[in-house]
């Protein structure tokens, strides 16, 4: 921790954050804490003491997902006990998926920044390929797929009344991958049997860090203009991703919009040989 904070000697300006949650950590525990006012308190004196400790400039609430009506309501309060015992003085984040079961209005009161997670909104969990994290949606779409993208997500949180200032747009630094049943059809919408194979460092069906794609996939790119995102197939493997292009168009789009900025998910996916963090360095060139 000492050794991650110390990178504010490079950066004056750099805030440091503890992130609490995450996909596989915490989503019955931040439920069950949530629900009753002494845990809540709880919670918030030890997050704020744990900062104060190791020196930290605030924390990312990432509960990944409030399941129910009694949890919309709750993760608010979360964040209202949360909020009371930094009194501004520490940065209160949250990081919030795509669904829209969001007390909007609610969150928004409380935190400094929401961090939308506006990726994976198509997976090998489908049955058919499509992008993992798209700007616009394309005409192909049906009704619920074309709110399956990041101005739409955006537009789902400034209209239940968050401030574009507080609004921080997910970008990845991977891409989700697919097999698909008939190698002669490779465009978006096609069916798919199943996740595309492991990577050869991420080990996880269906997912490829950015440096992967570029391996893997180093021809048969493919730039979707509807949906400003790129794809790639080689043989029966198909795979959405974002570049530098996808990443400055919606860089683009976040200054355009008056939005609080961009976070990226993960940089550890981001290129690191060569052309080193290439879509990080593509976000600070443009933002």
């Amino acid at each position: 921790m000492h050794r991650f904070n110390s990178l504010r000697d490079r950066n004056s300006g750099l805030k440091t954050l503890i992130s609490v949650g995450g996909a596989n950590n915490g989503g019955y525990a931040f439920s069950t804490v949530a629900a009753r006012p002494q845990l809540r308190e709880t919670f918030a004196r030890n997050v704020v003491n744990f900062c104060d400790t190791y020196g930290f400039n605030g924390v990312d609430i990432d509960w990944e997902f409030p399941a129910t009506a009694s949890d919309r309501g709750n993760f608010v309060q979360l964040l209202a006990a949360l909020a009371s015992k930094m009194h501004g003085r520490l940065i209160l984040t949250t990081s919030v998926g795509v669904n829209r079961e969001y007390d909007v209005a609610g969150i928004a009161r409380h935190v400094d920044y929401i961090l939308l997670m506006t990726y994976d909104y198509n997976g090998s969990w489908d049955s058919y390929t499509g992008h993992n994290a798209p700007l616009s949606w394309g005409r192909v779409e049906s009704d619920y797929q074309k709110k399956l993208n990041v101005k739409e997500s955006v537009s789902y949180w400034v209209s239940g009344g968050a401030p574009r200032s507080k609004l921080i747009v997910g970008l990845a630094a991977y891409g989700r991958t697919f097999t698909l049943r008939n190698s002669g059809s490779c465009g978006t919408r096609v069916v798919a049997t199943g996740a595309g194979r492991k990577g050869p460092f991420t080990g996880e069906a269906g997912t490829l860090a950015y440096y992967e794609v570029k391996d893997a996939f180093s021809s048969g790119r493919i730039w979707d203009s509807e949906q400003c995102v790129p794809y790639a197939v080689s043989g029966d493997q198909w795979v959405s991703y974002d570049d530098p292009q996808s990443i400055r168009l919606k860089c683009e789009y976040i200054n355009s919009e008056g939005l609080g900025g961009a976070m990226m998910w993960s940089i550890d996916q981001d290129e690191f040989q060569g052309d080193r963090f290439t879509l990080l360095r593509t976000v600070a060139q443009c933002l």
